[in-house]
């Protein structure tokens, strides 16, 4: 067989080169992904990271993960739903509906709705959230993986990067050690 003198390209030098100089995440043969977090409907207990109430429109009224304040609610139930409201005042309050303000009902809802026991009002609804993770593209490189973020960030939820092993990948390990062989070959030819 006759040697063929080939040129390699300036992007395969490149990408050899990060791949000797990039910090590996402690991961054997790493890929980068790029990655973005979602959230799904799931069953009570299943899998479940968090649990929001909405209403009608699907406006968050109260996400579990990030407070423990139901105010949001009680003004909602207080301005558009008097029924609802007045019974669940008068399970702990002796004075009439009728005559408690805004304020105070919202702090009496505070003090007392439990969302394990408590009904909701029917244009109230409470669904059990888990979070899922979606990888978006994988890269060789760690700078490959940035440059595709800082590139559209704008087209997706919050992207990040996430190493992972491409252990008994065979076939891509052989690939990533041949590329990165590619940049010592150039440093040993260019003395």
């Amino acid at each position: 067989m006759s040697n063929i003198n080939v040129s390699v390209p300036q992007f395969l030098l490149e990408m050899s080169k990060q791949l000797n100089e990039q910090d590996s995440r402690y991961t054997s043969d790493p890929l980068f992904e790029v990655r973005y977090k979602k959230h799904l409907v799931t069953e009570a207990g299943y899998n479940e990271s968090h649990w929001e109430i909405l209403d009608g429109d699907g406006q968050t009224l109260y996400h579990s993960e990030k407070s423990e304040d139901y105010s949001e609610i009680a003004e909602h139930v207080f301005e558009n739903n008097e029924q609802w409201s007045s019974s669940f005042w008068g399970d702990y309050e002796e004075t009439r509906f009728l005559d408690c303000t805004k304020a105070e009902f919202i702090e009496c809802f505070n003090d007392h709705f439990d969302s394990d026991w408590c009904d909701l009002p029917d244009d109230l609804v409470k669904l059990h959230m888990q979070e899922v993770e979606v990888t978006v593209n994988s890269h060789f490189t760690e700078a490959d993986a940035e440059a595709f973020i800082e590139r559209k960030q704008h087209d997706y939820p919050k992207l990040y990067t996430y190493a992972i092993s491409m252990c008994y990948c065979w076939n891509m390990i052989e690939l990533r050690n041949w590329i990165a062989s590619l940049y010592c070959e150039s440093k040993n030819i260019n003395k």
